[in-house]
């Protein structure tokens, strides 16, 4: 009798660490717009967009902020987060919808120090000349790799676009500089919004996303997840590029993707009329 619960006992611990790590993270209000994710170990990192503050959230994996950072810097459009090996985090205040910005920034935050670094940076041709004129970019996703902050435009819906994204790079040092292009990536009817980048096993992930009005008034969209692998160094879009489904017909803004180990990464959404804002864990494509 003893060796049979001993067994039952074994069964159902390995069927709770078959579900490890957590399906779904259940974000509190205050991530009610989560917008950039960046994973260290059993910690989340967070920030919203536009409307909050200067913050960065750690929670644990269940959801629950343990951590709140105050940034020494103003909070504009924050749209992406990224980590480099240091443990300093980049937080992108490039979001540029109308395209009237003539600058952006990204934020250097070291959390042992409490200290924020400025990073200042233009695109080519930037004016702030509004979206039709090349230069003036919106942008919603950063990756962090070999001393330069990697950043993936986002283009326009509604047929305003040509759906492009733009590989532009700059280096992840304080300074202002102006971003150097490095390839494009045509991605029909989708838009970029989240990057995440492995460089151990040399994967590169973007969130993208499609919205549209079904008879002129009901919302419609799909999100995909895109994998780009086997690349030349520094050159992802020269690499195999494999799409996911993430979502079919609700609209979902999915604007934050980070990977959690080798076999999964989460995904983030932004709360909508229809949908609430949550997390997802999904599995990564091996290679």
């Amino acid at each position: 009798m003893i060796h049979r619960l001993a067994s039952i006992a074994l069964f159902f611990s390995l069927l709770s660490c078959a579900s490890y790590p957590p399906k779904t993270i259940r974000l509190t209000p205050d991530l009610a717009e989560a917008s950039g994710l960046a994973i260290r170990g059993d910690r989340f990192v967070w920030h919203n967009d536009s409307g909050d503050g200067p913050y960065l959230y750690t929670s644990d994996e269940t959801g629950t902020i343990i951590r709140r950072d105050t940034l020494s810097a103003p909070a504009f459009d924050y749209e992406d987060l990224t980590v480099d090996g240091a443990g300093n985090y980049y937080l992108g205040d490039f979001g540029n919808n109308a395209g009237r910005q003539k600058e952006h920034q990204i934020y250097r935050f070291d959390p042992t120090t409490g200290k924020t670094a400025t990073i200042r940076f233009t695109y080519p041709g930037q004016d702030g000349g509004g979206l039709n004129r090349p230069g003036n970019y919106n942008c919603e996703a950063m990756a962090f790799q070999g001393g330069y902050l990697h950043l993936f435009t986002k283009d326009q819906l509604f047929g305003r676009g040509r759906f492009y994204t733009y590989h532009y790079r700059l280096p992840a040092q304080p300074g202002s500089y102006e971003a150097e292009l490095i390839d494009s990536l045509y991605l029909p009817r989708r838009v970029v919004t989240a990057a995440a980048l492995d460089t151990a096993r040399g994967q590169l992930v973007l969130t993208a996303y499609n919205f549209k009005m079904l008879g002129g008034f009901w919302p419609s969209g799909a999100a995909s997840l895109l994998t780009l692998s086997d690349y030349p160094e520094g050159k992802f879009f020269r690499g195999q590029l494999h799409r996911r489904n993430l979502a079919w017909f609700w609209p979902t803004q999915f604007e934050a993707v980070d990977f959690y180990d080798e076999r999964w990464l989460y995904v983030a959404s932004e709360a909508t009329k229809l949908r609430k804002h949550g997390v997802a864990k999904r599995k990564r494509r091996r290679r």
